[in-house]
């Protein structure tokens, strides 16, 4: 999904970031499916502060994420990047995500996602995006207030 090159390496900051790090000056996306772009830092009242973006390309992902967050750090900001053919528009775009589920459009079909923005819009990656989904799964939930 996010394709790096060695010429692309940044070597001083990648050595800087430890054993088995690496930090790239460039990455390409190989593929036009969504992925996530995720926020966070350290509460208010926390005595260390720290904060950092995180690109995801799995819901699972995600999901994890969140499900590892505590009182020593809040996810600030969650956001689907998707591409003009899911968002419907001519243009790839960044927006505040509350929900992604895993459906079917038939019984025994590929499985699709469906993604709920947090201003209520919805956006179905399949061939058919008005199609009813059938055998909803919720993958991930969330919300400022409550991370999951």
């Amino acid at each position: 999904m996010f394709l790096t090159t060695p010429s692309d390496r940044h070597p001083i900051k990648s050595a800087i970031a430890g054993h088995g790090c690496d930090v790239w000056t460039h990455i390409s996306l190989t593929i036009d499916f969504p992925w996530y772009c995720l926020s966070y830092s350290s509460p208010p009242d926390a005595t260390l502060g720290i904060s950092g973006t995180e690109f995801l390309s799995k819901a699972d992902q995600v999901a994890e994420f969140l499900s590892h967050t505590n009182s020593s750090i809040q996810v600030d900001q969650l956001l689907l990047v998707s591409p003009p053919r899911l968002n419907r528009t001519k243009q790839w775009q960044m927006e505040l995500l509350s929900e992604v589920w895993r459906g079917q459009i038939t019984d025994n079909g590929l499985y699709v996602h469906l993604y709920v923005l947090q201003d209520g819009r919805r956006y179905v990656d399949a061939p058919i995006p008005t199609a009813s989904l059938k055998n909803l799964t919720p993958l991930l939930q969330y919300s400022r207030s409550n991370t999951n």
